[in-house]
């Protein structure tokens, strides 16, 4: 278990969002097996071009399957998703990986765990266009070290406790 300074253990468990595990038919269910993904539940909305901090006025939020991926760097959407949703691309970037390099577009979008959108700020992000679902995955997606690093992840195995919780300031 993950305890962070100056928190009392049970404050560590509470808040934030249930980790959730998808199985190969793309449900998900609380108790984790083998393959282990583990997904939080999102919810996210495009944004405006002209004001990255002021979502699009005509567009919903879409709740989805976000990986939560400790091996990724940044934030990642699926490029089909993205399009069809009515996210706009605000630019470029090149993303490698050990077996390919390429341009991909970014989606910039607000976004709030489902779990926990009462207590907490929309965060903004770019997120970086990729194709997950053409690859075979059925989350939407993916949420690496620059998501998680505002926050603990609890993957207590022996205690059935799997949680991601924000350690940035909740909303006043």
């Amino acid at each position: 278990m993950i305890i962070q300074p100056n928190m009392a253990p049970n404050d560590s468990l509470s808040g934030g969002g249930q980790i959730l595990f998808m199985k190969n038919d793309g449900s998900v269910t609380p108790e984790p097996f083998d393959p282990i993904i583990p997904i939080l539940r999102v919810s996210i909305k495009p944004v405006s071009l002209e004001d990255e901090f002021n979502a699009m006025a005509s567009a919903d939020h879409i709740v989805v399957d976000a990986l939560v991926d400790t091996g990724a760097d940044g934030v990642f959407i699926d490029e089909d998703f993205a399009e069809k949703h009515g996210f706009v691309a605000s630019g470029m970037t090149e993303v490698s990986s050990a077996g390919h390099t390429g341009m991909h577009k970014i989606y910039p979008a607000h976004f709030q765990l489902v779990d926990d959108a009462a207590a907490h700020f929309t965060q903004t992000a770019r997120f970086i266009s990729n194709p997950l679902r053409k690859n075979g995955r059925k989350y939407d997606l993916v949420l690496g070290t620059l998501f998680l690093c505002n926050g603990t992840l609890i993957m207590d195995f022996p205690n059935k406790i799997f949680r991601f919780r924000f350690t940035t300031q909740p909303k006043k």
